[in-house]
């Protein structure tokens, strides 16, 4: 198994479940609220490890209750960190979840996510000469996440970007990119297409190995040099679809880990990301390797 290294974002997730999002100007009573822990990074981090994958995760948290309520779960479900201790607040993210149709609305407040600077990678440089495998996502600095990507394909590592939340990058750091993997929305905002594969195909012309388009219940789609080539879904009743993309990235790379080849590394993530969307929350309920029996 290879090594894992996750560079991204940790928040504490504030849920709020409603049977009707409200529209502008107008008040709606929720059904309940949930609070736990998340972030893109996190996430990834956590759905790889659960699954058995060797994942060190490198994010931020505050000096505040927040940032010790999250290292102390990190550490209590076993993922190797090298967590900084941040002046700035730890990142929370709020999330509206439609309940009739279990789509959901986010709001992230960066925090303590925007503190991980190139001087914090370069500090943790070992994990970059001994890993296989770079996951990062854009729920930080960009110059840190471009930093970072560079680095890791100058060590020999396998590149893994997630682009989301949305974000302005420069067009070579698709170069250094062996598998790009967008949602639908977030390939139509880099490529300015809503044509899946004319999308993909403009990420591959600027240097990307692989692009992975997840879409929801309609599976992910891979696109590379060879031609694309569709995953089915695997059909669940959703009931929150926060962690659904996280838990897919994790999956995926714990399966690039062991070498699976990357057709039936995207067919076990479909199952993974549809086990996590049956539940409530986003760590809690990653699949664990045991669930997959």
């Amino acid at each position: 198994m290879r090594k894992i290294v996750v560079v991204g974002s940790i928040a504490i997730d504030n849920t709020i479940f409603t049977q009707v999002l409200p529209s502008a100007g107008t008040t709606t009573i929720a059904d309940s609220y949930f609070q736990n822990i998340g972030g893109k990074g996190a996430n990834q981090a956590c759905a790889a490890m659960f699954l058995g994958a060797e994942v060190t995760f490198i994010g931020a948290v505050g000096k505040d209750n927040n940032g010790e309520m999250v290292k102390s779960f990190l550490k209590e479900n076993g993922l190797n960190t090298r967590i900084k201790d941040s002046s700035k607040p730890t990142g929370v993210a709020f999330i509206m979840l439609e309940e009739t149709t279990a789509e959901n609305r986010i709001l992230i407040i960066q925090g303590a996510n925007n503190d991980v600077l190139k001087e914090d990678i370069d500090k943790n440089i070992d994990l970059f000469k001994e890993g296989d495998i770079l996951l990062t996502q854009f729920e930080g600095p960009i110059p840190t996440i471009e930093y970072v990507i560079k680095l890791a394909k100058e060590k020999g590592m396998t590149v893994v970007l997630n682009p989301a939340p949305i974000k302005k990058v420069s067009e070579e750091i698709y170069r250094y990119v062996d598998y790009l993997v967008p949602n639908e929305h977030e390939l139509e905002a880099l490529s300015g297409t809503s044509d899946i594969l004319k999308g993909a195909n403009s990420l591959l012309i600027k240097g990307a190995k692989n692009i992975i388009v997840t879409l929801g219940e309609k599976g992910s789609m891979l696109v590379n040099k060879e031609g694309h080539h569709l995953v089915e879904p695997h059909k669940v009743k959703a009931v929150d679809t926060t962690a659904a993309g996280d838990s897919y990235l994790g999956a995926l790379v714990f399966k690039l880990a062991s070498d699976t080849p990357i057709i039936e590394a995207m067919e076990f993530a479909s199952k993974c990301s549809s086990i996590t969307v049956t539940k409530k929350g986003a760590i809690i309920a990653l699949p664990h390797l045991e669930d997959l029996k």
